[in-house]
Parts: C-alpha cells; structure tokens; sequence
C-alpha cells in the first residue's frame, strides 16, 4: 500500500515563491489586448452604473420639492438609456473575459504540451506520469482562474477608486469617517490570502500525488486484481485523500472567517455612515439627497472591496497553479539541437562508436566506459552480456535519448549531435521487447510511423510482418478497434503490428531490443521470419538475452559493465573459453530441462 510523503508547508510555500509573478506575466503577455479590452469593457459597466445613485440625488433634491414632471421623464428616459447600455457593455465584457480564458487554456495546454515533448528521457524516469497530467489539466485552469481574478481585481480596484472619488466629491469629511475601515480590509486580506495560499499549495500538490498514484493503479489493474489487492487500494487511496479532506476543510474555516471579518468591517462602515449623515444633515452640510447618493455610494464600494476579499482563495489557488506551471515550463531540456543542425534526408547506416563513456549519476560508475564499435552499412551486430551490462543504454545513446559524457558517436561520419533530431530519428526503427500500441485501430498503429502512406503500403507492410494472419480473424479487420495498448492482442500480435509500424516507415538502422525474449515458440517463429524481412539491407543492433536468436549475426559483442569483452562470430566465440560460451551453454542446459 502506497504511503505519501509529508509535504512541509513552508518549505513548499518557499520553493514556489521562486517562482515571482514576473515570470508569470510571459505566459499571458500573447493575451494582453483582449484582458486589456475585457477589462475596459467591465469598468465601462461599472461608470455607467455609477450614475444611478447621482440621478437618484436629483430626483430627491429637485423633482420631489418641485414636482419637476419634465425632469422626472428626463431621468426615467436617461435611466433606460443607461440600463441598455450596461447590457450591452455587460454583454461586451462576458464575452471577451469567456473567449480569452477559453484561448488560454487552449493555448496554454497546447505549450506546455509541448514543452514535455521537448524533455528528454531522464526527466521521464523522475517525474510521474500523474502529476504531468495535473500539470496539464488541472493547474493550466487554475492559472485561467487567476486571469480571471486579476481581471476582475482591475475592474474592481478602479470601481473602488471611482467611488472614493465620489465621495469626497459629495463630502469630503464624511469620507474620511467611512474610509477609517479600508486599511484593516486591506490587512484582512493580506493575512488570509498568505494563509491560504499554504494550504493551497499543499492540497494541489497531495492532488498530483494521487492523480500519480491513481495512474499508476488504473495502469497496473492486472497486477491489482492477480493479488487481490482492490481492498487494500481503495484503503490507500481512502488514506491519501483523508489529509486533503482537512486542509480542505481548513481553508474553508479560513475564508469563513475572512468573509466574517469582511461583513464586521462593512457593519461598521453602514453604521459610521448613517451617524455622521445624521450629523451633516442636520447642520445642514448634505442635502437628504446628496445623503441618499453617499449610502448608495457606501453600499456600491462595500461590493468591491468584498469582491477583493472573496478572491483570496481563487487568488491563492491561481498563483499556486501558475508556479506550478512556471516551474515546469522552467525545465530545460536536457537534449537539444545544436545551432543550424544538418537535416539529412537519408542515412546509409555507417555506425561510429569512439571512446564512449556515459553514467546516469557522478556518483555511480560509468554505465559505459570507453565502448568503440564500428558497424558497417547493411551489417547486424548483436549486443549480448550479463544484466547491467549496458547492452540497451547504448541503443538509447544512439537514439540519442542520451547524450554521451564523453567520446563521440557518428552516423555517416557526422556526430549525432549535430543533426536534427527530427531527421535524424526518422531514419531510425526501433521494435522493443514490450511493443507500446495506441488505443485506437489496426490501421491506426500501423500508419502511426507514416501517416500519409496508402492503403496498399499499410496491407504490405502487415504482409511483411505476418500481421495478415490475425487481422482476417478480426470483427472488423484493419479497423477494430484494439484498446488501450493493445489490450485484446496476445503478445506476438503486438510484436508483429510493432514489426508493421517498423516496416512501413523503412529505416536505414534498425534496433532490436528484446524483440522475442517474451514469446512462445510459434509466435517467436513468426515474429522472428517478419524481423529477418525488416531487417533485409539494413543496419540492424540486435539486443537480446537469448542467445539462439543471434547466432545468425555478423557480428556479436559481448559487454560486461560497458565494456567490450569479446567480439566476433558465433562459431569463433564458442570456440575460446569466455562469457559468451559459458552464457549459451547454460541457455542449452535450462532449454532441455524444460
């Protein structure tokens, strides 16, 4: 049963205020003219309404006293002119806060999307699947919320100062008497928005842990099931959502209290304002209608600044997406193109390996140490040796998932480096020993390696990989539909649509890794027959542990800790006493035994 980590508030709140707003702004700076406009748009609203209690002062002051009919149509036509054009402007301003949060999402999933294409292999082994989701869908919206906040935070900021305004217009001394609670709302905001930003920031991050766990539960069901472990993850997950129950909870209690402080705060502000109207009226300093307007007034900035307040938990939960965010898009790649890259349109094949040396860590040993290899166009190397010995690290260096720490690899007598990653991986097959299949159709992963290729180009490549066999026994053939990696194919028919994808997309190198480790003897035989097709004119690195699948190669090494041990044929390396030898001999013995 999977235990989460603690998460340490204040170390986590301190990591993330690494990452300020201004590295916030970059994100959002493509969208400035339409928050620009959106905002405009909702201040407009807001000016216009703010005639209401002024025209409301008139009609106590001049149209009640006189009994002014032609003023009092003059009001009630401006009021409707106003009411038309606050729908408009309301209308406006809804439409382009929707549309750029809409555009945000979109965009911005589509970077950070990206972005995770561009990282490389070792982030991927450090970083859970989970949490890039949570990266993806979860914090991408919260960000769109804080868009949202800082928009209505100008509109609202600039209603507030509006209003002061107004209110030192109508009396000055007055507004002094109702402003007194302004800074104890700004402080009540400042410390709740620090508090709930902690916890804030603790529950995404517990979030994206079980987002990760979950992942990891749904994609292991098999392994679940086969040990009867259902009761014993839903406990966990039961136990890892527990926490977040709380602090969840937590930040509620918090934003009661900030909301009652809030409504205390605006109490007294009512209660100062009918006091000091009593007093003004009666030493005739404010007309009953200048008094009206002032508490119309009073009320109107009373809904901004608890508007400001009820945005702490939005606001807080926002930056903690947002930093999130940041922090990921602030993942360097570790493997890039160098500066104007050579884009070869095709490769003859030509291998290169000179004093490679590579480790995943300094503080281990070297996983490859000072390895050179030369293969030649249209030849098969075979690399075998012990576990550990570094036989499918070397097929991720000249995949270049890797970059070597020193030495160098060559293609066609160019370092690997300086191509284009694009170019120079299209050149390169790749069918290893657990074959990744998309959910979608048959036909779908065969093209997935040329989407463009024809109907015939895809049948003669399932032709090619044996794949014909079992496609004629399928409910609706090259179009059914196979699950979630190929969750209704047996083992050797994902190795053969593996071997179809491989064939279509015809590679100058080709590497094996593993390719029939996992197969019974019938689904090996024809695997292994559409593997000798695939690997016809091409310069082929075959991986494998058992030993009778490589015979046939031109040439096979033996590694042990990254080295090179032995090297030869088969014939010559059962003749000398060594690895090789010992390893195939032992094969023999475990084969007749079972």
């Amino acid at each position: 049963m999977r235990k989460q980590a603690e998460i340490d508030k204040d170390a986590l709140a301190k990591n993330y205020e690494k990452q300020p707003l201004n590295k916030i702004f970059p994100l959002v700076r493509p969208y400035k003219w339409l928050f620009i406009s959106a905002v405009v748009a909702l201040i407009l609203f807001n000016m216009v309404g703010l005639t209401l209690p002024w025209m409301l002062k008139i009609a106590i002051d001049r149209v009640l006293p006189n009994a002014d009919y032609v003023l009092f149509w003059v009001l009630c036509g401006s009021m409707v002119i106003i009411y038309l054009v606050r729908c408009l402007l309301r209308y406006i301003s809804s439409y382009l806060v929707a549309y750029t949060g809409i555009r945000l999402i979109v965009d911005l999933r589509q970077k950070v999307f990206r972005h995770l294409q561009s990282l490389s292999l070792r982030f991927y082994e450090e970083y859970r699947t989970g949490k890039l989701i949570s990266n993806v869908i979860s914090d991408v919206a919260l960000l769109n919320m804080l868009m949202h906040v800082m928009t209505q935070f100008g509109e609202q900021l600039f209603q507030l100062f509006l209003i002061i305004m107004l209110l030192m217009f109508i009396n000055w001394k007055m507004a002094l008497i109702v402003l007194v609670s302004l800074p104890i709302h700004c402080l009540n905001f400042h410390y709740f928005r620090k508090v709930i930003r902690k916890d804030s920031m603790v529950i995404q991050e517990k979030m994206s842990e079980i987002s990760a766990n979950l992942s990891e539960t749904l994609t292991g069901v098999k392994v679940v099931k086969s040990f009867a472990r259902e009761h014993a993850e839903c406990l966990s997950f039961f136990q890892n959502m527990r926490p977040i129950v709380d602090m969840q909870m937590r930040v509620t209690v918090d934003n009661v209290g900030l909301w009652t402080i809030c409504d205390m705060l605006s109490l007294f502000t009512y209660l100062a304002t009918i006091g000091s109207g009593i007093m003004f009226v009666q030493n005739g300093t404010v007309t009953i209608g200048e008094f009206v307007a002032f508490y119309s007034y009073v009320g109107m900035m009373l809904g901004p600044i608890s508007q400001l307040s009820g945005m702490s938990v939005t606001f807080a939960q926002g930056m903690v997406g947002a930093s999130r965010i940041v922090k990921l898009l602030n993942t360097i790649p570790e493997i890039k193109e160098c500066d104007n890259p050579l884009h070869p349109s095709t490769l003859s094949g030509n291998i290169e390996f000179k004093h490679v040396s590579f480790y995943y860590t300094k503080e281990k040993p070297p996983v490859i140490n000072d390895f050179s290899l030369t293969v030649t166009p249209g030849q098969k190397v075979a690399l075998v040796g012990p576990s550990g010995s570094g036989k499918s690290t070397l097929s991720n260096l000249l995949l270049r998932f890797y970059d070597v720490n020193s030495g160098v690899i060559k293609v066609d007598n160019m370092d690997i480096r300086r191509l284009s990653l694009d170019a120079y991986r299209s050149n390169i097959g790749v069918v290893l020993q657990e074959p990744f299949l998309f959910s979608g159709t048959v036909r779908d992963n065969i093209s997935y390696a040329k989407p463009e290729a024809t109907v015939e180009e895809i049948e003669e490549a399932a032709r090619m990989a044996n794949v014909e066999e079992f496609i004629s026994q399928l409910p609706d053939g090259y179009d059914t539909i196979i699950g979630e990696n190929g969750a209704s194919l047996s083992g050797g028919q994902k190795q053969r649509l593996a071997i179809a994808r491989a064939i279509l997309k015809n590679p100058s190198i080709l590497i094996l890794d593993e390719a029939t480790s996992a197969l019974d003897t019938v689904s090996e035989y024809l695997v292994q027959e559409a593997l000798d097709r695939l690997m016809e004119g091409k310069t082929t690195i075959i991986i494998a542990h058992r030993l009778s699948t490589v015979r046939n190669a031109d040439t096979i090494v033996v590694l042990e800790t990254g080295k090179i041990v032995q090297q030869g044929t088969h014939d010559e390396l059962m003749a000398q006493p060594g690895i090789y030898r010992d390893l195939y001999q032992t094969q023999r013995k475990m084969a007749v035994q079972a």
